[in-house]
């Protein structure tokens, strides 16, 4: 299966994320957890710091001005990096394993905080041939240019693109791109999966 990719999300798939408890405290106020969820995908702030059109003070600023949150920029800034979790169970082995299905390429939402973390913590992205980062690319999932980006990048055809994310959201707009996509929360279901592929 070498002319396939495997296209990986990171948080949620790979790493386990800590993002309830930790957003909650960015609002500072209570609210349950679907609309804690409603209200993330909603800001115009993360949006834009996540698709690297402003730098982490400029985040901070514009998500104050959003929601009304009352935190300082130092709590705001341990609150965001908390984030991040450990790597899932096995993550390093399965990814291994996987890059002899064909290439490994990391299409994430993320930023340069949470990505300096990660590249000083694990070796989340050594197995990794192409890493595909929103801030970098400048755009961001659910988009549709975002995979087109990808696929045009890859000099592969949408079909040979098999893409992991544990949103549905997220899946669902990479089926419209031409790319097969499948809603997972863990490697051991990528691997699962890509092992049903012909």
């Amino acid at each position: 299966m070498t002319d396939k990719v495997i296209l990986c999300d990171l948080g949620g798939v790979l790493i386990d994320l800590h993002w309830e408890k930790h957003a909650r405290a960015l609002f500072t106020r209570e609210q349950d957890t679907e609309e804690l969820k409603r209200k993330w995908l909603r800001l115009q702030s993360a949006r834009l710091y996540e698709a690297g059109k402003t730098d982490f003070q400029g985040f901070y600023q514009a998500f104050i001005a959003e929601t009304g949150s009352r935190l300082s920029l130092v709590d705001f800034s341990r609150e965001f990096a908390g984030i991040v979790g450990p790597l899932k169970a096995d993550c390093l082995s399965v990814l291994e394993r996987l890059s002899g299905y064909g290439e490994l390429a990391m299409l994430s939402n993320t930023n340069d905080i949470h990505v300096e973390l990660l590249r000083r913590t694990t070796e989340v992205f050594k197995p990794f041939k192409h890493l595909f980062f929103s801030f970098e690319m400048g755009m961001v999932k659910p988009d549709r240019e975002i995979y087109e980006a990808v696929w045009q990048r890859l000099h592969k055809n949408p079909s040979q693109i098999h893409f992991f994310d544990d949103s549905a959201v997220n899946v669902e707009a990479a089926r419209a791109a031409g790319l097969n996509a499948y809603v997972v929360n863990s490697p051991a279901r990528i691997e699962e999966i890509v092992g049903t592929l012909r």
